[in-house]
């Protein structure tokens, strides 16, 4: 998918709830560059598509933006990452033609699921949303010290973050892998290079989307592509909850991000 062609700017207003009142993008995504890597942390498959979709197009459509001011022809994405949890794996092992795991187990809110690493598995609902290629497409265990580290790793600088995702408080002599602490050095490093941090599915939004039929309509097409077990549970539940069209996050400092997951680094 390439979203250059059906969306513009126009599609997408910016509001403050406490304030009631429209705020430019600039109010939404401060010192917007272009090479901006866009972080999405997914706990589950599904997470961030739901609550994050509207956000990735309307950052997308201002990359697009830039490309079309060039006058030129283009063909490129956006530097948009999702990070999406690990469940565990009845996998069979190797395929026998590529000698590579075939497939991993991935959280979903309908379980862990063994899904191919391509469109066809964890892939399809987010090439919709323009996070694409394949090499967009990470996972990592589905434990906030983990799935920070791949945030650090992968040079993340503006961050979609879960809510309720925070680390327990560490106690002495944990050693489970997906929990060792990230170096203080970590800590120091994601402090300077991220430029902002969302939470998603907060009930204390600090900032709205509202997106027009358009922008809906690819976001419909994107949850379609979510795997069968996956859309079953959420027509189940209900989901999503919020109004079509429309989604909010809180902005959070930076300095108060890293204190939130101040477990997931070393004394």
């Amino acid at each position: 998918m390439h979203t250059s062609q059906q969306l513009r700017s126009s599609h997408f207003e910016y509001r403050r709830p406490d304030a009631g009142e429209r705020v430019a993008f600039s109010a939404f995504c401060a010192e917007y560059h272009d090479q901006d890597r866009v972080g999405v942390v997914s706990p589950r498959l599904e997470d961030g598509v739901l609550h994050t979709a509207y956000a990735l197009l309307a950052i997308t459509t201002s990359f697009y933006d830039v490309q079309r001011a060039s006058g030129t022809d283009f063909f490129i994405y956006p530097q948009h990452l999702a990070i999406i949890g690990q469940g565990s794996s009845d996998a069979s092992g190797i395929h026998a033609e590529t000698g590579r795991t075939d497939q991993t187990g991935i959280a979903t809110g309908a379980g862990s699921l063994d899904l191919s690493l391509d469109e066809a598995g964890i892939g399809g609902a987010w090439a919709w949303l323009d996070v694409w290629p394949a090499s967009n497409w990470h996972t990592a265990p589905a434990a906030p010290t983990a799935m920070l580290k791949k945030v650090f790793d992968l040079h993340i600088n503006r961050l979609f973050w879960p809510q309720d995702f925070m680390p327990p408080r560490r106690q002495e002599g944990d050693t489970e892998n997906e929990d060792q602490p990230l170096p203080d050095y970590a800590r120091r490093i994601l402090r300077t290079r991220l430029k902002s941090v969302y939470y998603y599915n907060t009930s204390a939004p600090t900032v709205e989307i509202s997106a027009a039929q358009p922008a809906v309509d690819i976001v419909q097409f994107s949850i379609e592509r979510l795997p069968e077990a996956v859309r079953q549970t959420l027509e189940k539940e209900g989901q999503p909850a919020h109004t079509i069209g429309y989604e909010s996050y809180r902005q959070v400092s930076v300095d108060d991000f890293i204190e939130d997951m101040e477990a997931c680094f070393t004394d």
